[in-house]
């Protein structure tokens, strides 16, 4: 998102979403990580987290409350049993088949973010949407993506695979997602990000590893 490897779409809205099953993940059931996760791994910026992973570009430590006096404790407790997600599409992923296709490699670099957009800037962050998904779209190294929105929660999410940490370290740097990351405390609540890397026997990336691998990273500390 702003603050992590790359920004998902208002894609409550996208014609490419299908609503989750409780307990069920676009791809299939959950399946344990057996890499790095949120606690072990390195985050798509390269800083640290108070458990000693790599965290955000805003330097993610602990946020009970924005600068607005919102509980972000009580934001990311929520569950929505009507998450909607897009399957995972771009160069490693059949598009007939969803089925993964990318190339052999022992291990891949996985990521997953969470964002919270205010409603009244959701049309700028639209705006931002645009010129990021053209950048990645054009990344060389990304094998695959998938876009989820909460309609209860509120939250946006994405979850993507790489074919390694420099080719996700060129994407965060690239000038549309530095552009979009500027403009964090703007247009969102809240958000936060980890990335690990994932064996190549446990491929595919399932929603149910994402949500698992961020449900104990700390918010980004620029909300503070």
């Amino acid at each position: 998102m702003f603050c992590g490897v790359l920004l998902a779409p208002g894609c409550a809205d996208d014609d490419h979403l299908a609503p989750m099953e409780a307990g069920e993940s676009s791809t299939g059931d959950m399946e344990s990580t057996g890499g790095e996760d949120s606690t072990g791994g390195e985050d798509s910026t390269g800083g640290e987290d108070s458990t000693g992973a790599a965290v955000d570009s805003t330097g993610g430590g602990e946020s009970e409350s924005t600068g607005g006096g919102i509980d972000v404790d009580a934001l990311y407790d929520c569950e929505d049993p009507d998450m909607v997600a897009s399957p995972m599409f771009g160069p490693g992923f059949d598009p007939e088949t969803g089925e993964f296709v990318g190339p052999p490699q022992e291990t891949y670099v996985v990521h997953t973010t969470q964002i919270l957009v205010k409603p009244e800037s959701m049309g700028e962050f639209d705006d931002l949407m645009a010129g990021i998904e053209a950048q990645l779209m054009q990344s060389e190294g990304l094998l695959g993506v998938s876009f989820a929105g909460e309609p209860n929660c509120g939250f946006l999410r994405t979850m993507g695979v790489w074919e390694s940490q420099q080719a996700m370290f060129t994407f965060v740097g690239s000038p549309a997602h530095v552009a979009a990351m500027s403009k964090t405390t703007q247009v969102s609540i809240t958000s936060r990000t980890t990335s690990w890397e994932l064996a190549a026997e446990q491929m595919p990336l399932t929603w149910e590893m994402s949500l698992a691998a961020i449900d104990d990273v700390e918010p980004s500390s620029a909300y503070d």
